[in-house]
């Protein structure tokens, strides 16, 4: 637990340069998001590669159900804002998790009409990731075309002769995962009219039994004079023991997911370290969320490079799919070449079928695997990516088949790719 002690000590000195820094970002990246609520075609320019490219494979799933999206964060005077506590120690990767809390409204927008609203009060947090000494500016030669490019040129927009791009590790820093946090409202039933229905039937009551003993006028009326408070007492007893009741299932439910989560922390990287002694649980969180993301916005699995199974994607219905800051592992292994992990992501997920838009609590299931030996090389560097049968260089990371002699790549050589995938309504 060397990392919670080293990040406790730092908040009880006031945070480091780094943490001053993950704030600032997570600021930027929350303009960023608001930015997109305004300009269906913008991308958050903080985000990780993988963030944008399903940034902008949800923006073609919403104009194809004829829907905007507007979503905004709004900061408050008294937001609280800090930095999360991490579990892990990495050696390779600088992680922080800053938060704030703000009120955040969604109204999802069809024909001119808003087709739901969403209003709630939550603390959004980022991964956000940095790496020291990253040389974002050094020229690589395309081996596809023979131009000469920066490696932050081809990360951004491929080569800029031929467009190829290739598998390639991510700049720094970036926004590499987010999840926003609806905080509890423990006024769960409402207040005063709890309270005037609990009053009007303790008055009913004691004037019925007054009316019925015949007794005098001013029998009733103090019989409505204690009435009165003694249905708000009742009335303050009963909210309470029902608003307790309405708790616990959700506590419950909340329990057992963050064991499960916190069995994943702890579990799975001591597990990783044998195959990369590099391995970062946070790290991990954001490419597993980017991989389900790619999953449910892509219109096809037919030559989707990070899914080993084809046909068409069965979740065209889901127009937006929020993750809940908590993954279950449900299993790790592995044999001579591969690992192999077998996951559950909750999620909050909208759908929109015939108009009608719904929203709803999830779990997927993600089987994924990844070649024993290798690394996420934080440097920025290139896989050269030659296919095996022809020798022609050609884009490994958006596809799965060569686009000339049509052979396929076998991208698990190189990273995390998914060999199942499904979906199960959440239950608890």
């Amino acid at each position: 637990m060397p990392g919670f002690f080293d990040a406790l000590q730092r908040n009880l000195n006031g945070g480091d340069y780094y943490d001053q820094k993950s704030r600032t970002l997570n600021e930027r990246f929350i303009d960023d998001l608001n930015k997109m609520s305004d300009d269906e075609n913008y991308i958050p320019k903080i985000s990780s590669a993988d963030m944008k490219y399903n940034f902008a494979l949800q923006q073609r799933r919403l104009k194809d159900h004829g829907i905007t999206l507007k979503r905004k964060y709004m900061k408050e005077e008294n937001s609280t804002s800090g930095v999360s506590m991490l579990m892990g120690n990495d050696k390779r990767y600088i992680n922080r998790i800053p938060f704030i809390s703000c009120r955040c409204e969604s109204a999802f927008v069809k024909d001119d009409k808003i087709r739901k609203k969403i209003k709630s009060k939550e603390t959004l947090y980022s991964y956000t990731v940095f790496v020291e000494n990253q040389d974002t500016n050094a020229s690589y030669c395309c081996p596809n075309c023979g131009d000469v490019n920066t490696v932050s040129q081809l990360l951004e927009t491929g080569c800029r002769s031929c467009g190829t791009r290739f598998i390639m590790s991510d700049l720094y820093p970036r926004i590499t995962n987010y999840y926003a946090l609806k905080q509890k409202d423990y006024t769960l039933v409402p207040f005063f009219p709890f309270m005037l229905l609990w009053t009007f039937v303790m008055i009913v009551f004691l004037v019925t039994s007054v009316l019925k003993q015949q007794e005098e006028l001013y029998m009733i009326i103090l019989n409505l004079l204690f009435g009165i408070p003694m249905g708000m007492f009742f009335g303050y007893i009963f909210y309470g023991i029902s608003s307790l009741f309405l708790l616990i299932p959700e506590s419950i439910v909340g329990s057992i997911r963050l064991f499960s989560y916190n069995k994943t922390k702890s579990k799975l990287p001591r597990f990783m370290q044998h195959f990369d002694p590099y391995f970062s649980i946070d790290f991990f969180v954001g490419k597993v969320n980017n991989l389900l993301r790619t999953l449910v916005f892509t219109d096809s699995y037919d030559n989707c490079a990070i899914y080993e199974q084809t046909g068409e994607n069965p979740y065209k219905d889901i127009i937006d799919i929020e993750y809940q800051g908590i993954i279950g592992l449900n299993s790790v292994k592995n044999d001579e070449n591969f690992v192999y992990a077998d996951i559950n992501i909750y999620t909050k997920t909208t759908y929109c079928s015939k108009d009608k838009i719904r929203r709803k609590e999830d779990v997927f299931r993600m089987k994924i695997q990844r070649a024993i030996g290798v690394y996420d090389d934080c440097n920025a560097s290139i896989h050269n990516v030659n296919c095996r049968s022809c020798g022609a260089s050609f884009d490994a990371v958006r596809e799965k088949n060569c686009p000339y002699c049509g052979n396929a790549y076998d991208l698990k050589q190189y990273d995390w790719v998914v060999t199942e995938f499904s979906r199960k309504t959440s239950v608890g």
